[in-house]
């Protein structure tokens, strides 16, 4: 039935070019009718169910489809309404009949050339699609794993440059194979060309891979105080794709390779909890009583509001020194950055505490026992 009203509208057209340029457009609009119809009823049907949703990424991906969609749909239906009248141009028509593009072969050049031209938008478009989703999936993530500042400010833009980058190189493979461009060549001089660059830019390379290693293994965060064996105790301040920034105690900023910190023993102050023990040593006289310096240690501490009440402090008698009993008082405060303060606060408390009650601190010294020999 169809065929018989396509061939009566072709009769009564008699003109076989009008006939497929109007069949052409029509099923292109057939198409871009129907998928407006599709992405209304979508937007309808999606729209309630992202508002009741508590993360972003379904607002986002839909605010990507509603912007998106319609547009991929009007592409697609032009390249449909494209490749028809293509085909169209193989109908026989006129007397004696022969194809139209034999009447009319400049068409064969224009539809090669608009038919490229829908296919780099179509790539640009998806390849547009693709950004957004790779960004809009990386926040996400970032969000949902709660991500610190260094995987959030350095990680996930360098994955999302790289995704980029190989979108970039795929879509670029995927046009020249269309054009029946050549690539194997580049391909190889491209492989030699990387290698020269890896062996010239090993060390910055290798700086790089273990800074990836550091954002992934996570051993310290943004803000974390940290101990790099030997000697190197500080805040982290950044953490960048080659190299590590570290505040020292003096107010220096240090920038560290990467791989230095890859390669070394490190102690995180402040992982899992910024909780830092505190310990003061003191010594006193043998003539004290032990009790009482426990008793009055344990005030000290009790009466600072820096240390914490958990795990609560305590006292030890380390050892037997050559000039008086060796006393400790462990204590711990909640945030690492009092260490240096409570330290000296617990010192200074325990020398005024020690005079009050009359506990003597005493200082190095040596019995010399003079023995006579009597000569009879």
């Amino acid at each position: 039935m169809i065929n018989n009203l396509l061939q009566h509208f072709r009769v009564s057209l008699n003109n076989d070019l009008l006939y497929i340029t109007i069949i052409s457009f029509g099923v292109a609009a057939v198409i871009i009718v129907f998928g407006k119809m599709i992405s209304l009823a979508l937007r309808k049907i999606l729209k309630p169910i992202v508002k009741r949703s508590k993360t972003q990424i379904d607002d986002q991906m839909y605010d990507l489809m509603k912007s998106t969609f319609f547009k991929i749909i009007i592409l697609v239906g032009l390249s449909v309404g494209l490749k028809m009248f293509k085909s169209g141009l193989t109908l026989l028509s006129g007397e004696p009949p022969q194809k139209l593009i034999t009447s009319y072969p400049y068409f064969d050049d224009i539809v090669i050339a608009a038919g490229y031209a829908l296919f780099l938008l179509i790539v640009l478009i998806v390849l547009v699609i693709s950004y957004r989703t790779t960004t809009i999936f990386f926040n996400w993530y970032a969000g949902k794993i709660d991500a610190d500042k260094n995987l959030h400010g350095s990680l996930f833009p360098l994955l999302q440059k790289i995704s980029k980058m190989l979108l970039t190189a795929l879509a670029f493979v995927i046009v020249l194979a269309k054009f029946h461009i050549d690539i194997s060549g580049f391909i190889v001089s491209l492989g030699v060309g990387s290698l020269a660059i890896a062996l010239a830019a090993q060390e910055t390379i290798s700086n790089m891979i273990s800074g990836f290693i550091i954002m992934t293994d996570r051993p310290f965060r943004i803000g974390d105080r940290i101990k790099v064996y030997p000697d190197l105790v500080g805040d982290v301040i950044e953490i960048g794709v080659r190299s590590t920034k570290i505040l020292d105690f003096d107010n220096n900023l240090l920038i560290v390779p990467n791989n230095d910190i890859v390669k070394s023993r490190i102690v995180n102050l402040t992982y899992p909890s910024s909780l830092t023990r505190v310990v003061a040593e003191v010594s006193v006289s043998y003539n004290c009583d032990s009790a009482k310096v426990k008793s009055v240690l344990m005030r000290v501490a009790e009466d600072n509001p820096l240390v914490s009440k958990a795990p609560k402090p305590d006292t030890f008698l380390t050892g037997f020194g050559d000039s008086g009993v060796n006393f400790r008082l462990t204590t711990f405060t909640e945030d690492y950055q009092n260490f240096a303060i409570l330290g000296s606060q617990l010192r200074e408390a325990i020398f005024r505490e020690f005079k009050k009650e009359k506990i003597e601190i005493p200082f190095p010294q040596m019995d010399v026992h003079v023995q006579k020999n009597n000569e009879s």
